[in-house]
């Protein structure tokens, strides 16, 4: 009977981790159904408790581990946001400010904004995007 219930309970916590995304329900589900297979097998309540604890407890310290290599996989930047760490160059400057200009990329006319003056046809590196301003650092 303690095997069905530890087993039951189990399967019960791993079905709460999948609204809750923080793996510890996942970890103690796991362990539950661990020593619910120990339990059928020996009948010791002792041992069934030892294994518990010891599985959860693995469990629970690999967990930064196994976060770590779920997220290791690099990200691909989309978007406007590609653009970031670009070279472009510098299409206009503005007559009465000599660090706004445009640039063309991809065929869009884009504002570029720098802290340097900007130069005609200087190639400049895109550090950041907010709206539908690009700001540039020379090269």
């Amino acid at each position: 009977m303690v095997a069905i219930s530890l087993f039951v309970i189990g399967v019960l916590l791993i079905i709460i981790e999948m609204f809750s995304l923080t793996f510890v329900f996942l970890w103690i589900g796991i362990a539950s159904i661990l020593a619910s297979v120990v339990n059928y097998f020996t009948g010791s309540n002792t041992f069934t408790f030892i294994v518990f604890v010891i599985s959860a407890l693995i469990l629970w310290l690999s967990t930064k581990k196994f976060a770590k290599r779920i997220h290791q996989h690099k990200t691909i930047e989309n978007g406007v946001y590609a653009l970031v760490g670009k070279e472009v160059v510098v299409a206009s400057v503005e007559i009465n400010d000599d660090t706004v200009g445009t640039t063309k990329v991809y065929g869009d006319e884009w504002t570029i904004r720098s802290t340097e003056p900007l130069i005609l046809n200087e190639k400049v590196i895109v550090t950041k995007i907010e709206g539908a301003t690009l700001y540039v650092k020379n090269n």
